[in-house]
Order: C-alpha cells, then sequence, then structure tokens
C-alpha cells in the first residue's frame, strides 16, 4: 500500500527539474507543486507544474485512488494523453 506525504506547493523554484506529469522542464522561478511517496522499500518524490498537478487532481476523481503513470504519458495541464489532446486545455495554455 502507498502512503503519499510531505506535499509542497513552492511559488519559485530554485533549481530546473522536470515535470512527472507532462515532461516538460520547470525552469528556475517557475512555481510547482510536489509530494513524496512510499511504497514498501519503495521512495520516490514527485514534481508538477500547478496546472498538471490539478489536471492529475481531476483524474483520480474519475479513475479512483490508483494511479500510474511515467513522465510525459500526458499532456501539460490536461489528462489527455500527451499528443492526443482532444479538450479545449491545450487551446487555454497557449
Amino acid at each position: 500500500m502507498s502512503d503519499i506525504f510531505h506535499e509542497t506547493n513552492v511559488t519559485r523554484s530554485r533549481m530546473p527539474r522536470q515535470c512527472s506529469w507532462c515532461a516538460q522542464p520547470i525552469e528556475i522561478g517557475q512555481p510547482y507543486r510536489g509530494y513524496s511517496w512510499r511504497d514498501g522499500t519503495d521512495y520516490g518524490r514527485e514534481f508538477m507544474h500547478p496546472e498538471c498537478y490539478a489536471a492529475m487532481e481531476r483524474l483520480l476523481e474519475t479513475e479512483g485512488p490508483w494511479l500510474l503513470w511515467s513522465p510525459g504519458d500526458f499532456a501539460r495541464g490536461c489528462e489527455c494523453e500527451s499528443g492526443r489532446c482532444e479538450c479545449d486545455k491545450q487551446a487555454r495554455l497557449a
């Protein structure tokens, strides 16, 4: 069973990171949200653009509490698969 802990909301990143949702860079000075997870002996830390974190939360509401993905599986700020966005969220980000 996985545990989620140490959720963070950072207003300005002090180092470059990669978004765990869309795989696009989070540049120095950009905001991000993150959390740590633990599953048995496995441990990890996820970093996301605020809009990607919101997309993850929306998908969790519809798909249930367990969601597995790899960086780049989804479009930035969207629940659509990367490269196959069929909603209007991408138009709003442009």
